[in-house]
């Protein structure tokens, strides 16, 4: 097994684990499923679509969103997959014979957003390592966004946002997460519930991990 498939096997755990929100450890069966997407040349753009389909679904039918397999996601996959493979044919006949189509305005978006995110990385590399292998991964996952539908693209860096400020805020110093925790304290304070407290904290958090680190947004224009 060489790198590329264990980074096209890494890239899939990490979508998986960001859209179901909680630790989550991969199957056999979960495994034996993603090694049949490889043998069988399906795009890590076609993966990405299937997941964020099925957990979208699931949290527009009110459904737990809590995924527990990859086995759930398979149908979507293979659709998503089918999709990518006629929306190339019917490229490739408008290019009357062109192996290749150039890219729309949202792949180019992507491709920026993914190197301004390589950028960042390389920025941390040398005194804060784990943010920087965060902020790569999570670059890699956007570059998968290139191939997919406006609709797709937009669920698909939904749910990366989730993964790179979660992951970014498990990798700052005890004493910034302190200091971000008390300002996000004093923004949920006023909630009139739990839930609203829970959200404005939440929302407080981000907004200060985003600041203190410089993230970019994860959204491109359509």
């Amino acid at each position: 097994m060489d790198e590329t498939e264990l980074e096209y096997y890494r890239q899939i755990e990490d979508l998986f684990v960001a859209l179901r929100g909680v630790p989550h450890v991969l199957s056999p069966k979960d495994f034996q499923l993603m090694r049949s997407w490889w043998r069988e040349g399906v795009a890590l753009a076609a993966v990405s679509a299937g997941l964020t389909e099925v957990f979208a679904r699931r949290q527009d039918r009110d459904d737990d969103p809590h995924v527990v397999s990859l086995g759930y996601c398979r149908h979507a996959v293979r659709a998503s997959a089918k999709r990518m493979a006629s929306m190339r044919v019917g490229e490739d006949a408008a290019g009357n014979g062109a192996k290749t189509a150039s890219p729309g305005a949202g792949s180019q978006a992507v491709t920026a957003l993914a190197d301004q995110l390589h950028h960042l990385a390389r920025a941390m590399e040398t005194e804060t390592p784990g943010l920087a292998a965060v902020v790569t991964r999570v670059a890699r996952l956007v570059e998968s966004a290139q191939d997919l539908d406006p609709v797709g693209r937009e669920e698909h860096l939904f749910a990366l946002e989730g993964l790179l400020l979660d992951g970014c805020w498990d990798e700052l110093t005890d004493t910034q997460r302190l200091e971000i925790g008390s300002r996000a304290d004093d923004a949920a304070a006023s909630g009139a519930t739990e839930d609203a407290r829970s959200r404005a904290w939440a929302a407080a958090r981000d907004r200060e991990v985003r600041h203190l680190l410089d993230l970019p947004r994860l959204e491109v224009d359509s």
